[in-house]
This record gives C-alpha cells, sequence and structure tokens, in this order.
C-alpha cells in the first residue's frame, strides 16, 4: 500500500513538472529579433504613429477645449472627461492631425448642467495650432450618470 502512495505522487509531481514545463515561454534571441521585425513592418508606418504618443493626444485634446470653452455659454462651468477617457477620444489621423470626439458638461444659461457633444480636428506645427474644423450640439441634455 505505502508503495502504491509513492507511485502516485510520483506521477503527480511529474505531471506537474511537466505542466509547469509547458506553461514557461521560451523564446531564444533569434525568436525575439523576428518577432520585432514583424512587428513593424516599415519606416512609414513607425513615422505614422511617431506623435501618437499620451502627451500628444493631450496636447490636442487641451487644445480642442479652448475652442470648446470659447463656445459656451457659461466657460467656467465646463467639465471634462478625466484623462483615460480623454486619450480614448482623441485619435491620431497622420501627419501631426488629431480627431477629438469627446464632451463637456456645463451649465446653460438657466443654470442647469447639460452635455454637450463636440468634435474637432487640430493640426500641430511650428506656428501653433490650426483648427480645420469644430463642431459642437447646440442643444445638451441632463446626464444621470453624473460622478
Amino acid at each position: 500500500m505505502k508503495k502504491l502512495y509513492i507511485f502516485i505522487a510520483l506521477v503527480a509531481f511529474s505531471g506537474l513538472a511537466i505542466w509547469s514545463f509547458l506553461q514557461y515561454d521560451f523564446i531564444s534571441e533569434s525568436n525575439v529579433q523576428n518577432v520585432r521585425t514583424t512587428e513593424v513592418e516599415s519606416v512609414s508606418e513607425i513615422n505614422r504613429y511617431e506623435n501618437d504618443s499620451i502627451a500628444d493626444k493631450l496636447m490636442a485634446y487641451n487644445l480642442a477645449t479652448d475652442f470648446v470653452i470659447e463656445s459656451l455659454q457659461e466657460p467656467t462651468t465646463a467639465e471634462f472627461p478625466n484623462t483615460k477617457e480623454k486619450l480614448k477620444h482623441t485619435k491620431y489621423l497622420g501627419e501631426n492631425r488629431y480627431r477629438i470626439n469627446s464632451w463637456v458638461d456645463s451649465q446653460d444659461t438657466y443654470g442647469a448642467m447639460t452635455r454637450r457633444s463636440f468634435s474637432c480636428i487640430v493640426k500641430t506645427d511650428s506656428s501653433g495650432v490650426i483648427k480645420e474644423s469644430f463642431k459642437i450640439e447646440k442643444m445638451g441634455y441632463i446626464p444621470n450618470n453624473k460622478q
């Protein structure tokens, strides 16, 4: 009976050893190099995403908020999404151009807090910012999930 327990323990241990061996990811140096070269297909692809950084997206979003604030009835009450959501709402289009599709909460002339969607395309260059397009809803709605 004791031999049976030892046999079961050895089988379980060897199964555990084989399972853990299979879980370990073996990547040799040559395989790592192949993975890196296939991730980037061309130099133009690298340049396309060159300005697709978090800092550049936030800068573009903040530039767009200036245009939004100018169009509001009560600009001092403007509330924009948090940083994580701002990054989701900002897309790099290439050639230093960004599209922002987002929202702003602000008070109307009656004091009611309303949410209005806006869309903006901005281009940054050495001379400053160019607003290529800008649209904002005329009438907003009262957000019921205000946090």
